[in-house]
């Protein structure tokens, strides 16, 4: 019988990378590796280490622009793939691309062209804290219910319900 971490290390090696969501419900969804609608430090960061190893093509530890784009890109033309009208397709493609060449230019806070497994991790745990509304070191349903009701008293904010 198999180890249960390397049967969820294996799982998660054939997961989409994602980056970490605005939306504390999809974060949850997203990040939350053992299914128990939570999604604690250790697991986002289990999680941000194997999605970094599997976009670093090239093993040299570090994702360049082209790595990290081009990943994206992959898993982009999945979804526009599904928009009917091709003008409407290309433009989302061209939109969601310049996004996500904004988003290496943030990641890549030492601006050195490639960005680190710290910088990355650094990322994901800035959204795990902006997700954490409670402040209990876990992203969880009461989190979600607490950014829905900051929504409804019109706290608005970069992470939503």
């Amino acid at each position: 019988m198999k180890h249960p971490l390397t049967l969820t290390l294996l799982g998660l090696a054939l997961l989409p990378a994602w980056a970490a969501s605005h939306s504390t419900a999809l974060f949850i969804s997203e990040q939350d590796l053992n299914g128990d609608g939570q999604v604690t430090q250790a697991e986002l960061k289990l999680g941000r280490e194997v999605e970094f190893t599997r976009i670093d093509f090239n093993a040299d530890g570090l994702l360049s622009e082209t790595e990290y784009l081009g990943e994206f890109e992959g898993r982009l033309m999945q979804r526009v793939g599904k928009i009917v009208d091709p003008e409407k397709r290309h433009e989302e493609l061209q939109r969601q691309m310049r996004q996500a060449k904004v988003r290496f230019g943030v990641l890549d806070t030492d601006r050195s062209g490639s960005i680190t497994r710290e910088e990355f991790q650094a990322a994901g745990l800035r959204m795990f804290q902006l997700h954490d509304r409670n402040h209990d070191d876990v992203v969880d349903e009461a989190d979600v219910r607490l950014a829905e009701e900051e929504r409804k008293a019109g706290k608005e904010s970069f992470v939503a319900p």
